[in-house]
């Protein structure tokens, strides 16, 4: 079940990277921590430095109206 969790935590961070709401990764584990999420998940996230990247990325793309 914490595998899901995880996946369940990735897929979130993305959705809120599109929102178009935040800068950066940092700003993204922030509102997943205040929707709940456990910070081990968010810790462990975090490590994952591409997945990082990426939700950065999408931010970017969110915040300039880029598809």
């Amino acid at each position: 079940m914490p595998e899901n969790d995880f996946f369940t935590l990735r897929d979130r961070a993305y959705q809120l990277a599109d929102t178009g709401k935040y800068k950066r990764w940092d700003d993204v584990a922030y509102a997943l921590q205040a929707e709940g999420f456990s910070d081990s998940l968010i810790t462990r996230l975090h490590y994952d430095k591409l997945a990082v990247m990426m939700i950065t990325r999408c931010c970017s793309k969110a915040r300039s109206g880029s598809s």
